[in-house]
């Protein structure tokens, strides 16, 4: 028999939303939660959909879950075995985009509310935090749920990011927070010229080649406990102007850094301009995103223990992997925990899930939600 999750993840995948596109998703789950209770609360923003729903529990405490409807492009069509929202299911695999990433994940967490609800179990209150801007920009999407909840008083007491957290069985991973990202590009100035007359002009490559050396030379020190070390990447460098014979008079290297919090945005400027010295460049930095940790205690606890309970396996607690937008709560003070599908095939050509995955993950929410307690 088809379980819920199934059926509603199917749903929602059919439903085709490119970032920043949602198409519908977020209506769909209204007319799933209205009868359950829920009440939604639209926070869109410059096209962004936005949506907080609630159901005022029975019990002490609010438990939210974040989640986002939008997805990455497909790629190539021709590449995929089936195409990529016509979510087929075959051999007990759903494919489709969205299956891991996270449309899957949303499945289950309406389904364990479903199930729950159905039950009459008395629950905590209950959010649903759902952006449709969160594989893109993230600049108008559940940072700005996180302002209308300050502004409001609205703010729960943990949530449940639904990222796709775990390696190889669902619940194998949790990620309790993630490295933060400064982005750095750097412009190095020379003189362009001709090549036979190197003494006319001065080449921004050779310029640039020593600094980016000593850049990628940089010993970051040893990482926060839980955290994995700070690592700069040099992503991309353009110069020259396709001529032969040409001099370059500039080049741009692009710098991607995930940090962990034994390091700050600020000494991470200061280092990469101390690698520059002596080079005439300038500088665009930007901070993507803060670094955060939720610590040791009863939320993570209750996670844990739900997991075990489901599953019997005893949860790696990660700080690993790229952003999220469980930073947005973190800086406001709540409590978070990633926990979602597998991610063998998140943002790739035949995303897919397995089936008994979702049937895991509903019921690991299904035992969070009932012993969620603050």
């Amino acid at each position: 028999m088809t379980s819920l999750a199934l059926k509603l993840a199917i749903k929602l995948i059919r439903r085709e939303s490119p970032t920043p596109e949602d198409a519908g998703c977020q209506n769909y789950i209204k007319t799933l939660l209205a009868p359950l209770g829920f009440v939604r609360t639209n926070v869109d923003t410059n096209g962004i959909r936005n949506s907080i729903y609630t159901r005022i529990g029975e019990l002490k405490g609010t438990l939210a879950f974040a989640g986002h409807t939008d997805v990455v492009p497909t790629g190539p069509l021709d590449a995929w075995t089936h195409p990529p929202f016509d979510a087929v299911v075959k051999d007990d695999i759903l494919h489709g985009r969205g299956a891991q990433d996270m449309k899957g994940g949303i499945a289950c967490w309406l389904a364990a509310i479903a199930e729950l609800c159905a039950a009459q179990t008395p629950l905590p209150t209950l959010q649903l935090l759902i952006t449709s801007d969160e594989e893109g920009e993230s600049i108008d999407g559940t940072v700005r749920i996180v302002e209308y909840m300050q502004a409001n008083d609205k703010l729960p007491d943990a949530v449940i990011v639904g990222e796709p957290s775990c390696s190889q069985r669902v619940g194998d991973t949790i990620r309790r927070g993630r490295r933060g990202v400064v982005q750095i590009r750097i412009s190095f100035h020379g003189k362009q010229g001709h090549s036979a007359y190197p003494q006319d002009a001065d080449n921004a490559i050779h310029r640039a080649s020593p600094a980016l050396s000593r850049i990628a030379a940089i010993d970051w020190g040893e990482a926060v406990d839980g955290f994995p070390a700070t690592s700069c990447q040099i992503t991309n460098f353009n110069a020259g102007t396709g001529a032969s014979n040409v001099i370059p008079g500039s080049a741009e290297a692009f710098l991607d850094i995930r940090y962990n919090p034994n390091n700050s945005f600020e000494e991470i400027c200061q280092r990469i301009q101390h690698s520059c010295e002596g080079v005439e460049a300038s500088f665009h930095e930007e901070h993507v995103a803060t670094a955060f940790s939720t610590a040791d205690g009863i939320f993570l606890d209750t996670v844990c223990a739900s997991i075990e309970r489901v599953t019997g396996i005893k949860t790696l607690r990660d700080t690993g992997g790229g952003t999220s937008d469980g930073r947005f709560l973190a800086a406001a003070g709540v409590a978070v925990a990633e926990l979602g599908l597998t991610n063998s095939t998140i943002h790739q050509v035949n995303e897919c899930v397995a089936i008994h995955e979702l049937d895991t993950l509903t019921a690991i929410y299904s035992d969070i939600i009932e012993n969620f307690e603050v």
